[in-house]
């Protein structure tokens, strides 16, 4: 497989955990790029309230830090005002000019909910999409969304051909992890009993630096710690 370009992976990482990684490994496992750079959102339009842009990105620097293949890029996070993703393609082929393969790597959620995007038809003129499948995931696409994905489905093999323009899918093993519920068990739970979520969910750096910085923790014991 002839490997070029690389993939996105944005999202709030609010906290990083190990799905995310998943499909990262996986993307890397059954498309032909050479990285995946993880792209924090900065303002992101659908969420309400997310954990400082500082904090997340020093999560996921925790995270990433000793495998070469994984970047995190901060453009998203430094940019202000809301967050939107055909406005960071169109930065990223300002720089990369038209022929560097860029895939747009999408969870199972994000491809239901895909006909909600601002621009969406565009997205393929910047980059490609591959949508992670997984199994007991059901999809439940609008319809404008099926028959538009319909007509640029390919192998994943064939990113490499251009630079944007198609749709593929790509399977991934099953995964719990959720970063809304360890923001819950760490609100809710007392810690002895959320290290259990923390270890089987996050990296070992990024359990750390949540527990040293009393992320998402309740606000009083927070004080406390002040």
């Amino acid at each position: 497989m002839m490997r070029r370009g690389f993939a996105l992976l944005g999202g709030t990482f609010d906290p990083v955990h190990r799905g995310h990684l998943a499909l990262a490994e996986a993307a890397l496992e059954a498309l032909p790029i050479l990285r995946v750079d993880f792209l924090p959102a900065g303002d992101p339009w659908q969420k309400k309230r997310v954990t400082s842009a500082f904090h997340r990105v020093t999560m996921l620097r925790h995270a990433l830090q000793y495998d070469p293949r994984f970047r995190v890029d901060e453009r998203e996070v430094l940019r202000p005002g809301k967050t939107y993703t055909i406005d960071t393609l169109e930065a990223i082929r300002r720089r990369t000019g038209d022929s560097i393969p860029v895939v747009l790597l999408l969870g199972s959620d994000q491809w239901n909910n895909f006909s909600t995007w601002v621009r969406w038809r565009e997205i393929t003129d910047f980059a490609h999409i591959a949508v992670a499948a997984r199994e007991g995931v059901e999809t439940a696409l609008d319809e404008a969304v099926r028959r538009w994905a319909a007509e640029r489905t390919v192998e994943p093999r064939r990113l490499s051909e251009k630079g944007a323009g198609y749709v593929t899918f790509f399977s991934m093993p099953p995964h719990r992890t959720s970063a809304t519920a360890v923001r819950r068990t760490l609100a809710t739970q007392p810690l002895v009993e959320a290290l259990k979520r923390l270890e089987r969910d996050l990296p070992p750096a990024v359990v750390q630096y949540v527990l040293e910085n009393g992320l998402y923790r309740p606000i009083s014991y927070r004080q406390k710690q002040t």
